[in-house]
């Protein structure tokens, strides 16, 4: 079963109720099993599965499940929606927190609706409808950019928050960054298909770089304490630029640029 909210916010509310929809449409899962290829089968039900993608969103294991789960929308639409809403709201409770932090005069509740809707016209798309691996990484991101996007014309058009403290700039999506994300994607795929990162490392990595988490989040979640969570963090991003450095990591002849601190 999931873990349940951790807060009392609408995006948090919207997984509890989510996950009783699921808990009551078993038979739902059951058909989608039957119609899957082989992965979904090994599930024996949809909280075994999101724990499961939970646990290795970004790794390479979870293709496969995200791909026969996509195919499945044509038999149960709405339960495969349902649950990787679900599967993602870590992703979009951290993108939710950030702009309400940048955004200030958007109230928490419009930018948890717009983000529902967003994940769910990315998850629709054409983009992701052709896509053969990398889901989780392709899902989170297009998401986010989307958001910051809109997020960006909302401010613009209620103009400047009245706040005493001043806004922290919007992400930049240019072409320079753009190729900078592509470089590090090819890394980072390098790494995880010759087995240099291991589950638990992706998945932690994920969930402080990709999700948003904070180091006392995860701690929480994970029983431990925030001070082991930055140790794991600072040893993870040391290997990783040690790995930068490896010559069959490069991009095009390029050294890869090892992940920033921030």
């Amino acid at each position: 079963m999931t873990s349940g909210p951790i807060c009392r916010c609408l995006l948090c509310r919207v997984e509890k109720q989510l996950a009783d929809d699921l808990a009551s449409s078993i038979q739902a899962f059951e058909t989608i099993r039957g119609s899957a290829a082989n992965g979904l089968r090994a599930f024996p039900s949809p909280f075994h599965l999101l724990s499961h993608l939970k646990a290795t969103q970004a790794g390479p294991s979870s293709d496969d499940l995200f791909r026969e789960l996509l195919a499945a929308r044509a038999v149960e639409r709405q339960f495969v929606e349902s649950l990787m809403i679900v599967a993602f709201v870590p992703v979009l409770h951290g993108t939710v927190r950030r702009i309400a932090k940048q955004q200030l005069q958007l109230t928490r509740a419009d930018i948890t609706q717009q983000a529902l809707s967003v994940f769910l016209q990315v998850l629709r798309s054409e983009q992701i409808e052709k896509r053969q691996s990398h889901f989780a990484f392709a899902i989170s991101r297009a998401v986010k950019r989307q958001l910051f996007e809109w997020a960006g014309r909302e401010g613009a058009v209620h103009g400047p928050d009245r706040g005493e403290h001043q806004q922290e700039p919007l992400p930049l999506l240019d072409d320079e960054l753009m190729e900078r994300h592509a470089v590090l994607r090819h890394f980072l795929h390098r790494c995880i298909t010759t087995g240099l990162l291991g589950d638990a490392e992706i998945d932690l990595l994920v969930q402080i770089k990709l999700d948003g988490n904070t180091g006392e989040e995860v701690a929480e979640a994970n029983s431990v304490t925030p001070n082991a969570v930055r140790q794991r963090m600072k040893r993870l991003v040391a290997k990783l630029r040690r790995l930068a450095g490896n010559p069959h990591l490069r991009t095009d002849g390029q050294k890869t640029s090892g992940p920033s601190e921030n």
